[in-house]
């Protein structure tokens, strides 16, 4: 299991991501008793209840779902998931969960008001300004003002491994311009977390809330990693990313 420590000084809001030795978490790579009983032995070692837990499963839009509900665990069987990128609640003990391998799990957390969201980027959803809908949202609903927001990007593909060929380039949007970087041998690398990082400051939020991870799950053997299994035919999986408020 591994926490971003910048968040546990607040002490009511409870996160975790789980690693390759908690087990696959996704039921498309896994059985479902195997994967069931791997989600329940992580909550379990997170001090999360299952029953209070939601589950999202993703569109790869900007789909932004408030949860009131913890459903009695129903969301976490197969085919049970939310269809949304993202989650968002002010209601406690409910806690927000996703499956996810390189793209980045990020979670926001309203440190005045209590209100936690959970957000699923991908390359797709960074380029519609998922992150920035996120926080457009808590603060519709919930009054949220972006300077009390704390952000914390958790482990995801970093630039140095999310490398393409160049004409890749001609077919994303503009706004990765900064994001990109060129290689001599004509290949190109993707800054996710930058350009995510890039619209949270946009947005409001202060550099100093922004919490992003030194993980690269494509390098990290504790991370399940869709690029990296495709290069070394390594078992696939997805690992979890919770949180929630006590």
């Amino acid at each position: 299991m591994y926490n971003l420590e910048d968040l546990s000084q607040f002490p009511f809001l409870i996160s975790a991501f789980s690693t390759i030795p908690d087990g696959n978490m996704s039921f498309g790579w896994g059985g479902e008793r195997e994967v069931a009983g791997n989600k329940k032995e992580f909550l379990k070692k997170a001090r999360i209840p299952f029953e209070r837990c939601v589950q999202m499963e993703i569109v790869d839009d900007i789909v932004i779902q408030a949860i009131d509900n913890p459903h009695g665990g129903h969301t976490m069987a197969r085919g049970k998931a939310i269809k949304a990128d993202a989650l968002v609640t002010n209601k406690k003990n409910i806690f927000l969960f996703l499956v996810v391998a390189d793209c980045l799990p990020i979670i926001f957390y309203d440190t005045k008001q209590s209100i936690v969201a959970l957000a699923h980027l991908g390359w797709k959803s960074t380029e519609r300004g998922l992150a920035k809908q996120v926080v457009r949202f808590m603060s519709y609903m919930y009054w949220t003002k972006p300077e009390d927001l704390i952000v914390g990007i958790g482990p995801g593909i970093r630039k140095e491994s999310y490398v393409f060929q160049k004409p890749l380039e001609r077919k994303i949007d503009a706004g990765w311009k900064e994001f990109l970087i060129d290689y001599p041998d004509g290949k190109m690398a993707m800054d996710v977390a930058g350009y995510n990082k890039a619209q949270l400051l946009s947005s409001g939020v202060l550099e100093k809330s922004i919490v992003v991870s030194d993980v690269d799950t494509a390098k990290s053997q504790n991370f399940f990693s869709h690029c990296r299994s495709r290069e070394t035919g390594e078992r696939e999986g997805r690992f979890a990313a919770v949180v929630g408020m006590a």
